[in-house]
This record gives structure tokens, sequence and C-alpha cells, in this order.
């Protein structure tokens, strides 16, 4: 997607309309003005068939979740500074996602059902995302990571399989580092391991992103609007959101090739961020190579949000994997 849309904006769009209705103008962030600036026709016409799409989806999870009964928990779990949304359901090994950065746990609507079947499920809401509290102090992969050890530890799971998307990646890499014995097996989607995977036109769509007037960034501060309990946090939210994405992932692959767990890279030839090298693939060549054992597998034609275009590719590469490490 090009000029300054975010590879998420249709997907949160979507999820707005749905929620909000024809209330959604009075509920927007201040400042906006309905103007697109210069997203073109073709890209607009993209968001709406995405956010249908994601709204579709959102829709047969929550008649799935329905179905669950007792067996669908949510609740939050409370650490030394933040209070931690998540949803649970299924049985058998624990399964944690991870979202990417400025979602919250319904992004994984079209994975939750497919794995439920073999695995107990639990996606979480990350520190300041979604309906998990800010906290004090800098935002970093290492420190979510605490906060997910936190999480694993209060809910007793044990040593999760974890799968991590974008920035959920980057936690979970972090994770895999500093508390190996948590996790049994990590898949990561979309996931750099340093900035220096960040070509410069990378780099230029994601200041594009982060900028506050940004229709882009509208949308997402108006999806945060409608969930968090800290509505007046959301300017300092972006504000260690810039810092942390401008600054980081900072991984080594030395670090990496101290990993332990199995692990699954879903490479995208598409992807918004981390294709746009001469070779597509090439960050999640290196990010496989460094991780000793590790797997890659490619989605053709995916994008940064593939696990929410192509749930079914997808969902059978992960469960594959999980088959092969339990």
């Amino acid at each position: 997607m090009a000029g300054s849309v975010s590879p998420y904006t249709p997907c949160i769009t979507g999820a707005i309309i749905d929620r909000c209705g024809p209330g959604l103008q009075t509920r927007l962030p201040a400042g906006y003005t309905g103007v697109m600036g210069s997203q073109t026709v073709a890209e607009l016409a993209e968001s709406a068939r995405m956010g249908v799409a994601l709204a579709r989806a959102c829709a047969k999870y929550g008649l799935w979740m329905l179905r669950q009964g007792r067996e669908n928990l949510k609740g939050h779990v409370e650490t030394d500074d933040i209070s931690i949304y998540y949803r649970c359901c299924g049985r058998g090994e624990p399964v944690l996602l991870l979202h990417g950065g400025f979602m919250c746990a319904e992004t994984w609507a079209r994975q939750i059902p497919a794995l439920a079947r073999d695995y107990r499920v639990i996606a979480t809401d990350a520190r300041g995302h979604g309906r998990t509290t800010l906290g004090e102090g800098p935002l970093t992969y290492r420190r979510m990571a605490g906060d997910a050890a936190e999480f694993i530890r209060c809910l007793g799971l044990g040593r999760v399989h974890l799968i991590g998307s974008s920035d959920g990646g980057c936690t979970g890499l972090a994770l895999a580092l500093e508390r190996p014995e948590l996790v049994r097996s990590l898949t990561l989607l979309g996931t750099p391991y340093s900035t220096d995977n960040y070509t410069d036109g990378a780099k230029k769509k994601i200041e594009r992103l982060l900028r506050p007037s940004s229709i882009s960034m509208l949308a997402l501060r108006a999806l945060r609007r409608l969930l968090t309990p800290e509505p007046e946090r959301g300017r300092e939210f972006l504000g260690v959101m810039t810092r942390m994405w401008t600054g980081l992932p900072d991984f080594t692959r030395e670090e990496l090739g101290r990993i332990e767990a199995p692990v699954l890279v879903i490479g995208c030839d598409r992807d918004e961020f981390l294709s746009l090298t001469p070779d597509p693939l090439q960050v999640f060549t290196e990010t496989a190579k460094a991780i000793p054992g590790a797997r890659m597998e490619v989605v053709e034609k995916g994008t940064h949000r593939v696990h929410i275009e192509r749930p079914g590719a997808v969902n059978r590469l992960i469960l594959d994997f999980l088959r092969e490490v339990r």
C-alpha cells in the first residue's frame, strides 16, 4: 500500500466502523477532518475491501466465541505496574499470541478458532494497547517480554508456544533470549530483528505513519480510544511508541544465534516494511539463518498483515510446525 497508509489501516477502519456505526465521527480524535490528503481512490477502495473483510472475520469470530460458552474466558492479570487484558479458549498445550504495534488481540480473529481445536490459546493486549494499561517509563521489546513472562507466571502456563506478529515477534525474540525456559517454540510473522533491516524507504513509511495527523494514526488513535481504560494518555502512548519504533529493535545476529527454541519464520515477498530490498525475502532469510535450526516458510504475495489476509495459508504453516515440535 502506497503513501502514508499503514498496512493495518484497512483493518482498523473496519473494526471502528463495525463497533461505532453512525456515531463514528463523534468518537474520532480531535483534529480529524475526513480529509484523506494524497490517499488515492485505489487505496480507499483497498481500505474498504479490507475493512469489510476484517469486519466479517470479527463477526464470525464473535459467533464462534459465543458458541464456546464457558470455554471462552477473558479477564485481566495484574502485574507490578500494569493490568494485562487477555482472552483464553481451547484446551491443550498453551499458545500465546502477541499482536503487532497499535493493534489488539482481535487481530488474531482468523487464527484463534483454528488453533483452539487442539491448543489452549491465549491472546493478550500488549502494554498500552487495547484494554491493557500503559504503566510508566519507556516502552521496549525487552520490557514487553518481561510483561509476557509475568503474565505466563501469573496464569501458571509453563512453557508456551509463542506466535508473534511484527512488534509481537520482536517481543517473542526478547522472551526467547531472556527467559528461554518459558518458550516451547516461536513463530515469527513480519518481524525485524534490527532497525538495520529497514531500507530508507521503509523508514520514511514508518515516519509518515507515526505523524499524529496521518490518516493511519488518526484511525489507530480512534481504535485505542474505543478500547483503552486510559483515553487521556493517548499522546503519551504515541510518544513512547514513536521512540520505540525509531530506535528498536536492536537485536544482533549473535544474540539470535543463542535462541534455543524451535523457530518458524514466515516470510512474505510483499511486506510493506521488510520487503523493500532487491531480494524481498532478505530480512526473513537472514533471521532464519541466524537462529540455529530455524525453519523458514514463504507465503507468496503475503504482506505485513498476512495472517489477516491469508489466514488459511498461515494457519496451515503454524499448525504443521506446532505438530512437529509438540
